[in-house]
């Protein structure tokens, strides 16, 4: 297509320009339409790409252009920096600089500066929204990953602006082209949207994955002659380790219609395995190497690791470029008052490094079929879940073996690269190369001969921005196109005919294609043959799954879900229809499209009105729990149990009645209570929502409604509708008990409350907090008199309060701990101050722990006294000091070597030594002792596994 061509388009923008976000740098390049056109692109459109060099602090008051945008963000202190070395040429709403001078003096000062956002945007245990970054600093005004993300796209688009002038060629307004990992899920593709949309971009940006940009890249420098390099049904894999991801793709060139044309075959899973894995086993290394033994802070750590990172650049750079230097000189001084006298330094050398990269990262392993997800993450280091195993070159080779029937489908071929193309700051140096073609050699046992051949990539660090640019011309029909489409298929759950009164959640057995893999961007799919029923007038949720090397599945089919489906987080929506608000089925039919941006929409449309109701994806809250049961109650056992529950608690039913109404439930269900499965509780839950007025006849229907309502609601989360319900139930929550002076009843409230604690939400557990903060932070002989059994339900209510600030739950400590007495203390006190002091929550944001200093005094304090045999105090102090893996939640390896002896005196259960001392997961026998009851049948909370290795 000719420019001229171009500029009489609507949506006709001068500029096509890609930007590669990425986890360690992010670099811009762009392409000028107005000197592109049949000529030039005959002449190779690629030449006409240029890189953006962004202006950025390099120095106190030092302004530079640099060819990359280091992803490092700055959050200055009050007299950290002064405030003329931090001016920018263009105004600025805050003080926040990222660049180089964010990542050298953030290096020298880690609790102010923000890394590895990208790796937080996909983490699905943190509240990517909130303000979690730099993550474990204290005292520090944080952000969240995605006011991250958007502060360096936010820099990009104001540094473009400044140097172009002409509100028409600002960035917001060009054609632009973001590239995302091919491992992101939908979530985090979506959070990379918001923030692009917070920094002040367009909707209408495109989203690319990285590994096809690199590819892109290659195609630029060989528009002309890359025949002379691949011939039909080659398979090449594009092989992407950044700071922090590591993405396979595998592209093969195939004959369409007798002009060859590069098809994708398959993309990888989400690993976070890069280069900021690679700085912390070399910070390990380094440390180890001290010949002053020290107990490292995490700031510290993080420090080391900063250094280790450079020191690696430096390393491995090619013989050429740093000459002979073999080694570098790590130093890492004390901090406070020992500034000086605790400085420590070791040297790493190059035959060390690569050693520990070879052995560690790139080993030649042998074949194997294990899948690799069952080796699962772990929480590690700095908060995020790194994968267990950090052996590239087996990841490698899990990927190939997972694709084998893919690949032979389409090449008729076993699935070993004829050529790889290696990406990413990890893979420059030609010796990992090297290690990763003798690996693959290994493992399919090939000669030397038959080993992939190296597709050359000049810049890595440039090369998925370039490529990000050249997809943008070929959206605009110039250039080469590499077959592409959705990287992964994705379908829907369907609920059974007998279960078609609720939608579809994690119970569902069947799943219904809707996008398959390859489909093109822009695609809109109808399936006008396939027609559901779903509930208008109240939050519906639509299960979602999608797979990364199934191939053959058609949108439309009907297939049962197993192992090679990946949950997805759901659709929601509230389908609103007639004017009466009232709740009934209507037949649907879903449409779904690949957006020209790679991201999936869906909507519901009515089969008997015009309406159409959009599906978004839940991404506010991480999925804490997984429901999954194999018994379901039929209908008529539901009714049998309304009508049962209507009758007990009619205004003329008589105590006895009432008092029996769960054995009678047990009787006609033939199940004890706490074998009820989860659908069923929350039915029965339903049922006393909907008649919340029940408990107004007396103090006994309070009672009941409040213990019965708990305990089917209990934890507050984990079903699809339980979102809906918290509204309601915090409506009732808003009223108080209406029995307050009964004994009975105000326990009975807070055993409520503690009950539907987790589903409520920050803001609601501060309010709670507030309420009871009067009589339990009052001061001695303050405040409101409580009962002790009360008070004790009080403190239990509040501790499983997971989402209250840290500086709540640190003001409940302090009055908690001082009535904590040998011998005369409740157990369920102690329980308390575990749920409060936790190192691993149970639903909770993980940027909710009470860090690990605090924790250790209230450790110490409680070390001072003689406990009875009797007194759970080692319980408590296992939750609280459990070890998680993550350095900034984990306490000090000299509190733990203080505690194992004290814990041995005290003759503490091995289970108890061994949560301190080594990462332990929580299992389904301790989720009951942790939550303070059973969990329902079916619920099953998703902790992080063992972590492996140091």
């Amino acid at each position: 297509m000719k420019t001229s061509e171009l500029s009489h388009r609507n949506d006709y923008k001068r500029y096509v320009v890609g930007i590669d976000l990425g986890t360690t740098n992010s670099a811009v390049s762009y392409a000028d339409l107005t000197h592109i056109d049949t000529q030039s692109a005959g002449a190779g459109i690629g030449n006409e790409i240029k890189v953006f060099k962004v202006p950025q602090l390099t120095g106190p008051g030092e302004f530079s252009l640099v060819p990359v945008l280091p992803s490092f963000l700055y959050i200055p202190g009050k007299y950290d920096v002064a405030g003329n070395a931090l001016k920018h040429p263009w105004k600025k709403e805050n003080d926040l600089f990222a660049g180089v001078f964010a990542r050298e003096h953030g290096a020298q000062v880690p609790s102010r500066l923000v890394s590895s956002a990208k790796s937080w945007l996909c983490h699905s245990r943190a509240d990517r929204e909130a303000p979690i970054l730099p993550w474990g600093s204290q005292n520090v005004d944080k952000i969240s990953p995605v006011k991250a993300t958007s502060e360096y796209l936010r820099h990009i688009r104001k540094a473009w602006n400044h140097f172009i002038k002409d509100e028409d060629l600002f960035l917001e307004n060009q054609f632009t082209v973001i590239t995302v990992p091919a491992s992101f899920d939908e979530a985090a593709r979506e959070y990379t949207l918001k923030a692009a949309r917070e920094a002040g971009f367009s909707k209408n940006i495109t989203l690319l994955e990285e590994p096809l940009a690199a590819f892109y890249a290659w195609v630029t420098r060989h528009e002309h002659d890359w025949q002379s390099h691949v011939k039909a049904d080659d398979l090449i894999l594009v092989c992407d380790v950044g700071g922090g991801t590591t993405d396979f793709t595998l592209i093969s060139l195939k004959e369409a219609e007798g002009s060859p044309r590069f098809e994708r075959v398959a993309v990888g899973d989400h690993l976070i395995l890069g280069g900021d894995n690679i700085d912390l086993t070399l910070a390990r290394y380094v440390a180890s190497k001290f010949t002053q033994k020290a107990h490292l802070t995490p700031d510290q750590w993080k420090t080391l690791s900063y250094k280790c990172r450079a020191a690696k650049e430096k390393l491995l750079l090619d013989s050429d470029e740093n000459g002979d230097e073999n080694r570098v000189r790590i130093v890492l001084r004390g901090e406070g008052r020992s500034l000086i006298a605790n400085t420590l330094s070791a040297d790493l050398e190059k035959e060390e490094l690569e050693d520990i990269l070879c052995q560690g990262f790139f080993p030649e392993v042998e074949p194997s079929l294990v899948n690799c997800e069952k080796s699962g993450k772990a929480i590690a280091e700095f908060g995020l879940p790194y994968e267990q195993e950090p052996a590239i070159t087996r990841h490698i080779g899990w990927f190939l073996e997972r694709h084998r029937e893919s690949v032979k489908a389409t090449l008729g071929k076993e699935p070993i690269p004829d050529h790889i193309l290696f990406n990413g700051g990890s893979l420059k140096p030609s010796v990992f190369q090297n290690k990763i073609r003798a690996a693959i050699g290994k493992w399919f046992s090939c000669e030397n001969q038959a080993l992939p051949t190296v597709l050359d990539n000049r810049d890595p660090d440039l090369s998925v921005a370039l490529g990000a640019s050249y997809y943008g011309l070929v959206k605009q029909g110039i250039g080469v196109r590499v077959g592409s489409g959705s990287p992964r298929s994705y379908y829907i759950g369907i609920a059974s005919d007998n279960a078609r009164n609720k939608t579809c959640d994690a119970t569902c057995e069947k799943i219904m294609c809707v996008v398959e893999r390859g489909l093109d961007e822009g695609s809109l799919i109808a399936l006008p043959e396939m027609e559901f029923d779903v509930v208008t007038n109240q939050p519906v949720l639509f299960s979602m799954f999608s797979s990364s090397f199934r191939s053959g599945d058609k949108s439309g089919d009907i297939l049962e879900v197993d192992d090679s489906l990946t949950p997805l987080p759901p659709l929601k929506t509230i389908i609103k229809f007639g004017k009466k608000g009232e709740s009934k089925r209507i037949p649907v039919k879903i449409e779904a499209e690949y957006t020209e941006m790679g991201t999936l929409a869906m909507w519901c449309r009515s089969n008997v009105s015009s309406h159409r109701w959009t599906l978004q994806f839940q991404l506010r809250e991480p999925q804490v729990g997984e429901a999954g049961e194999s018994e379901i109650y039929d209908d008529d056992t539901v009714n049998n149990v309304r009508n049962l529950l209507t009758d007990a608690f009619s205004g003329s039913a008589d105590n006895a009645r009432l008092s029996s109404v769960v054995k009678n439930i047990e009787k006609l269900v033939e199940t004890k209570r706490n074998k009820w499965p989860l659908s069923f509780l929350r039915s029965v839950a339903d049922h006393l929502i909907e008649n919340v007025g029940w408990r107004q006849n007396s103090p006994e229907h309070e009672i009941r409604w409040l213990n019965l309502t708990g305990f089917c609601v209990r934890p507050g989360f984990g079903d699809a509708f339980d979102e809906s319900r918290m509204p309601k139930l915090w409506k009732v929550y808003l009223q108080r008990s209406l029995f307050p002076k009964a004994k009975q009843n105000a326990v009975e409230w807070w055993i409520f409350c503690r009950r539907i604690a987790g589903g409520l939400t920050a803001g609601q557990q501060r309010q709670f907090f507030q309420d009871v903060s009067s009589y339990l932070l009052a001061n001695n002989g303050a405040g409101k008199k409580v009962p002790k059994q009360e008070m004790t339900e009080v403190w239990m209510a509040a501790a499983n309060m997971e989402r209250l600030l840290i500086k709540d739950k640190i003001a409940l400590s302090k009055k908690l701990i001082p009535q904590l007495k040998p011998g005369k203390t409740p157990h369920q006190m102690f329980w308390a101050l575990s749920r409060i002091g936790a190192r691993e929550l149970l639903y909770g944001s993980v940027d909710r722990v009470v860090p690990a200093q605090e924790v250790e005094r209230w450790t110490k304090r409680l070390m001072k006294i003689s406990w009875t045999p009797k007194d759970q105090v080692a319980t408590a102090l296992a939750q609280i000091l459990r070890k998680t893996g993550d350095r900034t939640r984990d306490v000090s390896q000299g509190m733990i070597q203080i505690i194992v002896p004290w814990f041995e005196q005290r003759q503490a259960p091995k289970k108890s030594l061994d949560m301190i001392q080594t990462v332990v997961p929580i299992e389904s026998a301790d989720e009951a002792s942790i939550f303070g009851e059973s969990l329902p049948q079916g619920l099953i909370l998703r902790h992080p596994p063992k972590l492996l290795g140091p």
